[in-house]
Order: structure tokens, then C-alpha cells, then sequence
């Protein structure tokens, strides 16, 4: 499995594999027994929004949400619709240490504060040029000229005194764009998970 999507845009249910995305936290559900002292993890006691997809081997995807984050669990053992334990492998590669840590730490975060804080959620350093170039890709995937997408991207004043300059900034500048929209489109966003 590499990703499950359900629905459009935003309100998107997303599944990823943990083997291509770092940010998945694995962990192993376990009964609880009738000696245990610790508290269970419940589902119907989170304060979000939880889905639960069950993969063909029997594993547990779980994506826990608010309004405007995201945490994703992978879990194996016992049924994660009922109370269990949770319990994750202390120890991972070193390059996947600082994501598994802050997963778990939003894990934390929610069964103890009831929240996923934002703090854990950093914006993304290029998501103004991300949002660009996702941009001039749906405008191309639409049919929209490199003009017609400078016009809309950039303003119609700009484009009108800019498009014939023989240094064709704004036309390299569109042209860049749809040329990484379609390589992201095309397997480039899984870099990414990582």
C-alpha cells in the first residue's frame, strides 16, 4: 500500500505507507489485561476526528485529525477499534528518529492534552512557491496558455508590460513552474514524506 485518498481538496482522507513516509508513527496495539495499570488508549476518547482503514494484512491505519492537523498511525497487534496499549520501538534509524519522535510526541500530546499542538506542525518553508506551482500546474491541466496562467498568477498589468521583454522572466518563470507542477504530478511530492 502506498497511499489511500478519499474525497478532494482539503477535507481529504490521505493514508500513507510507512515505508515512504517517515512522518507515519508505527505502533503495536496490545490487550489489556485485567492486571494493568496502564490507561488505555481509546479511540472514542480522543477529541478529533479518527479514521481507521484496515489494510489486506490485517495492519491498522489510523489518521487522527482536527480541524488542521494530521497524525497517522500504522498499527499491528489487537483490534485498535477497542482499548489497548500502545506501545512503539524506542529505537529507529537515525534518519527517521527526529520524525518518529515529533509523532509521538503529537501522540502524546492528544491523549494527554486533548490536542495536537501547532507547534509540532511547522509551516513549510516553500509553500508559497509550492502553492505557485500547483497553481500554473491546474491552470495547464485546464488548457490555460503560459499567458493566460501569468495573467491569472500574476496580475494582467504585470504580464501586459512585461510579456515581450527578451529576457522572458515571467515566461521562464511560468514555464519552470508547470515544468515542476508536472514532475511533482508525476512521483516528485514523494520526496516530500521523507
Amino acid at each position: 500500500m502506498s497511499c489511500f485518498a478519499e474525497s478532494h481538496g482539503r477535507n481529504s482522507l490521505v493514508f500513507w505507507s510507512p515505508l515512504w513516509c517517515v512522518h507515519v508513527l508505527p505502533v503495536i496495539a496490545e490487550q489489556l489485561s485485567a492486571s494493568s495499570v496502564t490507561s488505555p488508549f481509546e479511540l472514542s476518547a480522543l477529541p478529533c476526528r479518527a479514521t481507521v482503514l484496515l489494510a489486506p494484512d490485517k495492519d491498522q491505519h489510523v489518521l487522527l485529525r482536527n480541524a488542521e492537523h494530521t497524525l497517522q498511525l500504522a498499527v499491528s497487534g489487537a483490534d485498535i477499534l477497542h482499548p489497548v496499549c500502545l506501545r512503539t520501538e524506542a529505537i529507529w534509524p537515525a534518519t527517521l528518529s527526529k520524525h518518529r519522535l515529533r509523532a509521538l510526541e503529537c501522540l502524546n500530546a492528544l491523549t494527554l492534552a486533548q490536542h495536537l499542538p501547532a507547534r509540532l506542525f511547522p509551516p513549510e518553508k516553500r509553500c508559497s512557491r509550492l502553492t505557485f506551482v500547483l497553481r500554473a500546474l491546474d491552470g495547464s491541466l485546464a488548457g490555460a496558455s503560459h499567458r493566460e496562467l501569468a495573467e491569472a498568477l500574476i496580475g494582467q498589468r504585470r504580464v501586459h508590460a512585461d510579456w515581450r521583454d527578451p529576457r522572458d522572466h515571467l515566461r521562464d518563470r511560468i514555464r519552470r513552474a508547470v515544468s515542476r507542477g508536472r514532475a511533482l504530478m508525476n512521483g516528485g511530492y514523494r520526496d516530500f514524506l521523507t
